[in-house]
């Protein structure tokens, strides 16, 4: 699998991922300019992986290949779109390598917007996408679906939107000729539907990639991946109410024709049971629930039919971001990004243990240092906070490899400037990849 990188300026920048790997990412940034992007890719293997990576234009043609780049064993590498010699713009990535890897996208803006998805490997590109969240002035957030044909045929798009509760969509809207390669943006703000948020079924008449941006006027942005298909166990290892300023919503999306139950197990012990249509969603905002006040925790939910998540994370500070519920579960996850004080910015991973018994995790960062392990009782959560690590030199930027001895384990990874206390989106999320 690979990942995508980091937009600050305008550039942007969608990520695959060839030869024993490969992955492809799209995005656009919110409004404003001043966005660039970079990505790091973390190498998943004990051998040393051999990477080339080209950039792709708005129409499908590459504007830069790179040399060929090697990937220590578990370690990483960072590129920086803005710095590439390429014009302004929005692009697209893919990246070959010839070892498993996986990567990040870190996108930044001058005004101080800032948000991080991920890449997609082969294995989720597909000709039918879902989408959780879609907003169009929601509490004042907008919502842009950036897809990409990941096909070598033109194509057409077509986004189905669908109310929160509703299995029928509002509207459908659609991209023809897609060319191969290319990538382009449904925007909400300029369509003419009810303000409110909203889901999303995309269909392609061929394998396609796509990333939802969401933002507001206060600066706060968000990005998360399109998802192929659903599942009926998913996890959210990170929820909270009122937790130093942090509050988060949970939204659910079914993926199939017929309506589910949903059944949401609180890792305080609270069940909340709801409805959900058919392509439709559910929105479960964290400070509505009968949780207790500065709660951090985690759920398990549970569906009669396969569903999606979305997380999104907002704080007092303006600090925004998202992360996708994580269904395939392993005792192994890989974290590409991992920072401590690096240019300010740091890092925490939570992990939750979804196993039926206890678990012992620890964490393997790049530069070879071990944290644990520690102790994690069934349906716990633990936190690695990066600046706590003593063995993590002062502005530290690599990656971490995490392991149980045997129990499956969901962690998310928050990137937060924390240096800076003035009220502006440094916070960037992402999920840890399962093996």
């Amino acid at each position: 699998m690979i990942k995508k990188g980091i937009l600050l300026s305008t550039v942007l920048c969608i990520l695959f991922l060839g030869f024993a790997a490969e992955m492809v990412l799209a995005q656009v940034p919110g409004p404003g300019s001043g966005y660039n992007s970079g990505f790091t890719v973390q190498n998943m293997s004990s051998s040393t992986a051999s990477c080339v990576f080209s950039v792709y234009d708005q129409s499908g043609t590459a504007v830069y290949t790179s040399s060929i780049v090697s990937i220590s064993p578990n370690g990483s590498y960072f590129v920086y779109v803005g710095g590439l010699p390429i014009p302004n713009g929005a692009y697209a990535v893919q990246i070959s390598c010839d070892q498993p890897v996986v990567a990040i996208s870190n996108m930044t803006s001058s005004s101080g917007n800032a948000a991080s998805y991920e890449g997609f490997d082969s294995s989720v590109i597909a000709s039918t996408l879902y989408v959780p969240g879609l907003y169009k002035n929601y509490y004042g957030y907008t919502s842009n679906v950036t897809v990409q044909n990941a096909s070598s045929s033109p194509i057409t798009v077509s986004l189905e939107i669908y109310p929160l509760g509703s299995s029928t969509p509002i509207t459908t809207l659609q991209i023809i000729e897609l060319a191969p390669g290319a990538s382009k943006w449904f925007d909400l703000s300029s369509i003419s539907i009810m303000n409110g948020a909203y889901s999303g079924r995309i269909l392609g008449d061929g394998p396609i990639a796509a990333v939802v941006n969401i933002w507001n006027s206060n600066g706060e942005q968000y990005a998360y991946d399109a998802v192929s298909s659903g599942a009926l166990k998913i996890y959210a290892p990170v929820l909270m109410k009122s937790y130093y300023g942090f509050n988060t919503a949970l939204t659910l999306q079914n993926t199939q024709g017929a309506t589910g139950v949903i059944t949401v197990t609180y890792s305080t012990g609270l069940v909340v049971t709801r409805t959900i249509p058919a392509y439709g969603s559910v929105l479960l905002y964290t400070p509505n629930e009968p949780l207790p006040v500065g709660w951090i925790g985690s759920a398990k939910v549970e569906s009669t039919v396969p569903i999606i998540g979305l997380i999104n994370e907002g704080s007092s500070q303006r600090r925004a971001g998202s992360y996708l519920a994580i269904s395939s579960v392993t005792s192994e996850a890989f974290a590409p990004i991992v920072l401590k004080n690096y240019y300010g910015f740091s890092t925490s991973i939570t992990c939750q243990n979804v196993g039926d018994t206890s678990t012992q995790i620890q964490v393997t960062y790049s530069n070879g240092y071990v944290q644990g392990p520690l102790s994690v009782p069934s349906n716990g959560t633990i936190v690695f906070y990066q600046p706590n690590v003593a063995g993590l030199p002062d502005g530290f930027n690599g990656s971490a490899t995490i392991t149980t001895t045997g129990q499956p384990v969901a962690c998310v990874v928050n990137q937060n400037k924390v240096s800076d206390p003035s009220p502006a989106d440094w916070l960037l999320v992402y999920d840890a990849f399962n093996r």
